[in-house]
């Protein structure tokens, strides 16, 4: 793991985009791949509160971050769906 915590599981999300971008998956699902997009990007967000340790900064953030990462895995698994059953069916 590059990074810690749930970073590194948004970063590869986003690099997974990418690539199903460049190899063309991306046209025919544009839905699926949208709330995968959605779901690093919250995967990124939860996981800043272990990546930026501010010392004099005297707000709990960890609630913050559990709730960016719950819903950054709720985002993935709805996008997951999405895109293989638009997949599977062939629209």
């Amino acid at each position: 793991m590059i990074f810690e915590g749930v970073i590194d599981y948004g970063i590869a999300i986003l690099v997974g985009l990418v690539l199903a971008h460049y190899a063309g998956f991306t046209k025919r699902t544009h839905k699926g791949w949208t709330w995968l997009a959605v779901a690093g990007i919250f995967l990124i967000f939860g996981g800043l509160n272990t990546a930026l340790l501010i010392p004099n900064l005297q707000v709990d953030l960890t609630l913050v971050s559990q709730i960016f990462t719950v819903l950054g895995w709720i985002f993935a698994l709805i996008g997951s769906v999405f895109v293989a059953y638009e997949l599977l069916l062939g629209k």
